[in-house]
Parts: C-alpha cells; structure tokens; sequence
C-alpha cells in the first residue's frame, strides 16, 4: 500500500538523511527503483510527471507496492501547474502532489497551493509546493541567485498555505549543467531548515556531485529529485551493448536484452544515489 509523502518526509528529517526521487514513467524504471529500495532497506518517493500518462503510472506503482509490501513508498505528481491537474492525480491514486506556481507571484502562488492543500489534506494527500525559481540548467546566469528562495518569504508561504514539504531554490537547475556543477547555498539550506517547520526538497540533483549532495543533505535537504544522471546511466549502458556488436544464437539482438542491460545500469545509479544520501538501511 503507497503511503503518505509526509510521513516519509517528516522521518528523514528527524534522522537526517534524504530520500531520492526518481522521475519515472514505465514500469522497467518503476520494478528498478523498487528493486534497489528492497536490496538496500530504502523508502522510496516515485515522481511522474503530467506530461505522462499518470493513471497508468499510478496503476503501475501500486501493483509494484503490492510486489514489495517491505518498501515504504509514495507516489508524487511532479510539477503539476494547475488546481485539476492535481485533482486529477488524486482521483487516480496519487498520495502526493506538488503544485508549481513558482513562476507566478507571490501572492498567486500562495491563492492556489492553498486551494490545492485544502483539496488534497481533505483526503489525506500530502502536497509539495516551489518557492524561488529553478528553471534548467541552460537558463543559468551570473545573476540567478536572486531567484533563490528567500528564508522570511518562505516562512510566510508556508504558514499560509499549510504546506507540507517545499521544493527550495538553492543553486541547482533542471538538466544538464554546461560545464562544473552549480555551487549549492549549503547556508540558505541551513537557515531554511532552522526557519522552517517542513521537509525541504532539492529539485535538479542529477550531476550536482556527491559531496555537496551530501552536504545539503546534512543542511536539511530531506528529498531529492533525480532524472537526468539515471537516465543517461542507461542509455549510455544500452549504446555502449550495442556498439560491441554481440551475436546471438538467433542471429539479432532481442530488444529486452539491450534493454535489459540499461535498466540494470539505471538501477545502479539510483543505489549508488540511495548510499549518498544516508537512505540505505532505513527500514
């Protein structure tokens, strides 16, 4: 059974390690992740985001939590932008949501993630929601750190929408990073923590590096959300099969077995992740 995001948030807090999130959208990825949360006694917080089809997703990882009943694991909508995107997720068995107005005002981001919290708490959905900007990686500048999130603005946000967990802009960026890593605000997390009575979250953790992941998890970070870096573990995996052109005894490469060899690759990446982040021997 899928539980509430809270619940798992509030515990890695407490104990000070952070759970990672994948984004995720077939069930190879989803039976990988599961996988490696069972081998390492890890709770698990899957992301989907809307642009895939999130009934299947839902119906997917609640067969898998019924395959792994000793894994703790949520399901989270990942950037969802409006109130019925939400609902939607809802109706289809989603235990968490984010709501992602970050782009919008102050005061409009705070108007809709309430109405969203209200719909959600009323049912026992936790909801995640973004403060401060973290665009892509591309979108980088000298000047970005004026979108990082503010820790007296934050404070405000949080007490009037009720939120449960806040995604927090710190110095990461969604994608990948155009030469070194970005300098994470290891202080601003710190500051958030101490100001703040939720989880915060780290969105853009793939390629951030291991040492300040780790660091911002010892800050206060107590999820993080990864795609990139799994994603390009397998397929990297997969060309590099291919490139040495094995033979089989049916002439062809079946496509489960190039497949096969990724999903093992991005499994291995997600465990190595679950160790960085003090997740493994949890449960």
């Amino acid at each position: 059974m899928l539980e509430n995001m809270n619940r798992l948030l509030k515990e890695a807090t407490e104990q000070g390690y952070a759970i990672p999130a994948p984004g995720v959208n077939d069930f190879q990825t989803l039976e990988a992740v599961f996988q490696a949360c069972s081998e390492l006694k890890a709770p698990l917080i899957i992301d989907c985001v809307p642009r895939n089809d999130i009934e299947a997703v839902a119906d997917m990882t609640k067969f898998l939590a019924k395959r792994y009943p000793h894994v703790p694991a949520a399901l989270n909508l990942d950037h969802g932008t409006t109130f019925d995107v939400c609902a939607t997720a809802i109706q289809v068995g989603f235990t968490s949501v984010m709501i992602d107005c970050s782009k919008e005002s102050f005061e409009e981001n705070v108007r809709v993630t309430s109405e969203v919290v209200k719909m959600a708490h009323a049912v026992g959905v936790s909801v995640e929601a973004e403060l401060g900007y973290l665009g892509t990686a591309s979108e980088m500048t000298a000047d970005f750190r004026d979108s990082f999130t503010k820790p007296a603005e934050a404070k405000e946000f949080v007490e009037r929408t009720s939120v449960d967990c806040l995604a927090v802009a710190v110095g990461t960026a969604h994608g990948f990073y155009q030469g070194d890593a970005p300098q994470i605000d290891l202080e601003r997390i710190a500051e958030l923590k101490r100001t703040l009575p939720v989880p915060l979250v780290l969105h853009g953790g793939s390629s951030a590096g291991d040492e300040q992941l780790a660091n911002a998890v010892q800050a206060g970070i107590a999820k993080i959300n990864l795609f990139s870096d799994l994603s390009s573990a397998g397929t990297n995996a997969v060309k590099e099969f291919l490139n040495k052109d094995k033979k089989t005894v049916l002439g062809f490469m079946p496509l489960s077995m190039a497949y096969g060899v990724g999903i093992q690759a991005y499994k291995e990446m997600f465990m190595h992740y679950i160790k960085v982040f003090g997740c493994n021997d949890r449960v």
